[in-house]
């Protein structure tokens, strides 16, 4: 008889959560905040702990998401979406640069960038929304003005599905990735950035 076969540690057994003091609330200063703390593997096992900060007497929030180990190396992803498949998952760390070059739309991290986890729907909707923000702060600039309208009606059509478009995502630290409905869609390369 075979020596019986140790079990794989769970995500729980591996991590321990310790018990949290609490918090007044920076928000209104009077309610005390409520966390909420998941462990979570993803698909591609990837381990990652959400954490979601709560008030229950003004209703601020904060929400966060943590990697526990990440095997991503630094390089750049480039997904082709056709036909209005818009299902393909992005997880973006703080360090990921999010492109759509027929749009001419970059999204950079600032200085508090957190995780993102969405799909292309959702960067187009982001996309979508600071554009029509950014109509309203040049309405006297006719030139600019032009410029946002023309990317607002790209990105409404790769939402709407008539339109098929790229997206690139440059991580220069790792931790960045792309899951596709479509492997034959998603391209990978490797590169070694050098330090600035």
């Amino acid at each position: 008889m075979g020596k019986p076969r140790e079990k794989e540690p769970t995500i729980d057994e591996k991590y321990s959560l310790p018990k949290l003091q609490e918090v007044t609330c920076p928000h209104c200063k009077k309610g005390i905040i409520k966390v909420n703390r998941t462990l979570h593997t993803l698909p591609d096992k990837e381990e990652i702990l959400i954490m979601l900060l709560e008030c229950e007497s003004c209703k601020f929030s904060r929400s966060d998401v943590i990697p526990l180990s990440s095997a991503f190396q630094p390089g750049i992803y480039t997904i082709h979406v056709t036909g209005g498949d818009l299902t393909a998952k992005i997880f973006r760390s703080p360090t990921g640069v999010i492109l759509l070059p027929e749009a001419d739309f970059e999204i950079e991290p600032g200085r508090s960038a957190e995780y993102l986890i969405t799909n292309i729907e959702g960067i187009l909707n982001r996309m979508i929304q600071w554009s029509k923000f950014m109509l309203k702060d040049f309405k006297e600039q006719e030139n600019q003005y032009q410029k946002i309208q023309k990317t607002l009606e790209i990105l409404t059509r790769c939402r709407n599905g008539t339109m098929d478009f790229t997206i690139i995502l440059v991580d220069k630290e790792g931790g960045s990735y792309i899951i596709p409905s479509n492997e034959s869609l998603l391209s990978f390369e490797a590169i070694r950035f050098e330090e600035e």
